[in-house]
């Protein structure tokens, strides 16, 4: 592999990391789920709980992580953000965990914002991936790049169903970062083929695991 190779890989793995896409579905959500918030008709008011709403999964689901997985370097638990074997993965996948769950819980039972069941369904499809991911990865090492960009690829499929709308540009430009990253992954040789799409295929999974639910509420 050159050298631009090897750089442009590792710069869309760290642009695309997983700790990133929670916060990316939930903009999604709000600029394309036809949820109050960013859309033109929007009073302060919702705007204002889309942007409260955001900030707290940015904050449970990126910060916190990337604070705990920091710490984790420090203490040599962990060889890199990356966490390249599948061993280094298990701790930060039930402090994830419990990050999703402290979120939900937050949004839904204290400060009672009223949100729309997708952003709690959204949420909570998040955090059954990352489970899901905990218990593979205990055998097996699955990408949790693609369980990430597979989750918001979920996501906008769910809204173009919802909606009676494809989300053609979204979907697009989703699956086209999805085919940059697994690209990345296998440019590093952090994952094989097989790795890649299962990581895909559990975080679109687990977001269209409701779909029959949602479109009958």
């Amino acid at each position: 592999m050159d050298k631009f190779s090897q750089h442009l890989a590792r710069f869309t793995s760290y642009i695309f990391h997983p700790l990133f896409m929670p916060t990316n579905g939930m903009i999604v959500i709000y600029f394309f789920g036809g949820v109050s918030g960013f859309n033109t008709y929007s009073t302060d008011t919702d705007k204002s709980t889309a942007f409260l709403t955001i900030s707290i999964l940015f904050i449970a689901t990126s910060i916190i992580p990337l604070l705990i997985t920091i710490a984790l370097k420090k203490l040599k638990y962990i060889s890199s953000f990356h966490m390249p074997s599948k061993e280094e993965r298990s701790l930060p996948f039930i402090f994830t965990c419990f990050c999703y769950f402290g979120a939900y819980y937050f949004l839904k039972y204290y400060l009672d914002l009223n949100l729309n069941s997708l952003i709690f369904y959204f949420i909570f499809a998040g955090m059954l991936a990352t489970m899901l991911g905990f218990f593979i990865t205990l055998s097996w090492k699955i990408s949790i790049h693609m369980i990430g960009i597979g989750g918001v690829s979920g996501i906008i499929t769910l809204l173009s169903k919802m909606n009676d709308e494809v989300l053609l540009y979204p979907l697009s430009i989703t699956f086209l970062i999805a085919g940059l990253i697994a690209f990345s992954r296998l440019q590093l040789e952090a994952h094989n083929a097989k790795q890649i799409l299962a990581g895909f295929c559990l975080g679109f999974g687990c977001i269209l695991s409701g779909i029959f639910y949602l479109i009958s509420h």
